[in-house]
């Protein structure tokens, strides 16, 4: 018997045997199919990534500048920055494939865009300054806030997060250590109006991980803040395109980021129990801090916006003053200093000596020393005038003790920047906004002393957006930093919200006791921890803190250290540029051929 298999004849053991390979070949293209499909579907996104991936790119950018703009509100909002590059970051993956000039432009108008939004969601204060102060219309004070204070911040999104994704042209995990570490290096560094700590915003709140800030500073506690958004961003391309190799990584990268973040939590909660146990050591120093709520009425477009009718006086400066230092101990050997915050006192201190001798006489009538804020100014030998914005101690025997010239001015309210290069660009914003001030910087960072050598320093204002200005005025022996504010010009936003913020985070990084004292408020002492000492005066409320404090300054790796923590991120910023290129190839674009 023969058996036809196509167009061949064999034996009907040769049939068995073509059976059974048939049956084989059957098995695996089955096995092979369902390998195939099981493949598939690993690599297919799951359904909500889908519908994510549908949103356009301005729905992204969009999203991340509202995050960013509710996140830096300064009023319990600073988790919104544990996502709000996240869309961002997703942008900048898009543009991947881009050509260079292309993806250079989209890169810096996403940047702009977000930046834009996140500005003008978080300055209230600045559309309020530019329309009540700045007397122009609010549709024009919204839109200086956008496209101007939202340049600066878009600028600021460019440096830190947008250059890195042009340098790096192959993105399969090894760049995001890269990103972090770049910006980490750079963010202290880079020149911004508002230089706001991304670390610093988030964790303002959550005082287990703020205490930190003494070791690595509010600029440090970034890499948790920016490090979460780069995990997200990592998990992001796991969804949308599994590979092993970043899968691993991406397990590797997370459990050191969790051990770090528990680090901090532990060393955070030690050194805030550590610092509780000698809150009260050290020499004591009465301190009333006065909060006239003095009105700039006569400033304003629109007087009602002023919040406040109390005409500046000296003789109701005295008053408060006296009534504040009759809450201390009759006879007390501790001595007492009365504070005035800025813009309070009505004379030019050096150049009105009517105005000086009221301020003498009541030094030395309530045996007081004084700290007061006001200007001065000198003619330069080419006939210009050189004007300062300066603290004055008094003594308490109505003697001249020292004086400290501001060091941090603000951009277009103390000085117009580039005035110098461009004559015309100076001469059209003089027009645009007479009332602007042209102040000099002052260059020392004065420490004050007074009876029972006792040290302290009174920065002014703004003086606040420089961390360096208050680390070197501790590192020359000050044991209280007192910030002298006048923040009327923005009205009832978040612009007092935003300077306890970084009040506070200054006295942890430098673990000294803080007053910062504002004419409308909110006036409050904040201790070693950042936290309040007493209650604190609200906005537009006339009245005063007399509180009995101790000063000290405890030590802080931060403060003393800074500079080897940035060269520690440097060589890590190498180190991982290095690794990356010699595993994941990151600065060699990928051959798509």
């Amino acid at each position: 018997m023969e058996v036809q298999i196509g167009s061949r004849v064999g034996s009907p053991h040769e049939h068995n045997q073509a059976g059974k390979q048939l049956a084989i070949w059957t098995e695996n293209d089955i096995s092979l199919n369902f390998h195939l499909k099981k493949v598939k579907q690993q690599s297919m996104p799951p359904a909500y990534i889908k519908k994510l991936l549908r949103i356009p790119a301005w729905g992204w950018g969009v999203l991340s500048g509202l995050a960013i703009g509710f996140g830096s509100q300064a009023e319990n909002t600073g988790f919104f920055w544990l996502f709000a590059l996240f869309p961002l970051f997703l942008l900048f993956d898009r543009f991947s494939s881009f050509s260079l000039k292309k993806k250079v432009t989209q890169t810096f108008l996403t940047c702009y865009g977000v930046g834009a939004i996140g500005a003008t969601i978080s300055a209230p204060y600045m559309i309020h300054s530019i329309n009540v102060f700045g007397h122009l219309p609010w549709g024009v004070a919204v839109f200086i806030t956008f496209f101007v204070f939202g340049l600066e911040a878009g600028l600021t999104f460019f440096v830190l997060f947008g250059i890195p994704t042009l340098v790096i042209k192959r993105i399969d995990g090894w760049d995001i250590p890269v990103r972090l570490f770049y910006f980490l290096l750079l963010e202290p560094f880079y020149p911004k109006f508002f230089p706001w700590s991304l670390g610093g915003l988030t964790f303002s709140e959550v005082s287990w991980i703020a205490q930190t800030a003494d070791l690595v500073g509010s600029w440090g506690l970034g890499l948790y803040a920016a490090g979460c958004n780069f995990l997200l961003l990592m998990v992001w391309r796991q969804k949308t395109n599994p590979s092993h190799a970043q899968k691993k990584l991406g397990l590797h990268l997370t459990k050191l980021f969790s051990l770090l973040l528990i680090l901090g939590i532990v060393y955070g909660g030690w050194r805030g129990t550590q610092l509780q146990a000698q809150i009260l050591e050290g020499e004591f120093l009465q301190i009333a801090a006065i909060q006239p709520n003095f009105s700039l009425q006569q400033l304003a477009s629109n007087p009602d916006l002023a919040f406040s009718k109390r005409k500046r006086n000296i003789r109701s400066l005295l008053q408060d003053s006296k009534q504040a230092l009759a809450k201390f101990p009759n006879n007390s050997k501790i001595p007492k200093l009365v504070v005035w915050p800025e813009s309070v006192y009505p004379f030019p201190f050096f150049k009105d000596q009517q105005g000086r001798r009221f301020v003498e006489n009541f030094a030395r009538e309530e045996q007081s020393s004084i700290l007061l804020s006001t200007i001065d100014w000198e003619n330069t030998e080419d006939g210009d005038q050189q004007i300062y914005g300066i603290s004055v101690l008094i003594g308490e025997d109505g003697k001249v003790k020292g004086r400290y010239n501001k060091i941090y001015l603000m951009p277009f309210g103390e000085f117009i920047p580039g005035a110098e290069i461009f004559p015309a660009y100076h001469r059209w914003i003089k027009n645009m906004v007479p009332m602007i001030s042209e102040f000099t910087a002052g260059k020392e960072y004065t420490v004050y002393q007074i009876a029972n050598n006792l040290r302290f320093s009174g920065a002014i204002c703004f003086d606040a957006f420089s961390s360096e200005i208050f680390r070197n005025m501790v590192r020359n022996g000050a044991e209280l930093i007192v910030n002298l504010s006048n923040l009327a010009w923005f009205g009832k936003t978040n612009a007092s919200a935003h300077m306890e913020l970084m009040n506070r985070w200054h006295a942890i990084e430098n673990r000294v006791p803080f007053l910062y004292i504002s004419n409308n408020g909110e006036t409050m002492f904040l201790n070693p921890m950042g936290v309040k000492m007493s209650k604190s005066l609200d906005l537009f409320v006339q009245g005063s803190l007399s509180e009995t404090i101790p000063l000290q300054r405890h030590y802080s790796f931060f403060r003393e250290h800074k500079e080897w923590l940035q060269g520690g991120v440097l060589i890590l910023l190498l180190l991982t540029a290095i690794l990356g290129q010699w595993q994941g190839k990151i600065f060699t674009r990928p051959n798509r051929n």
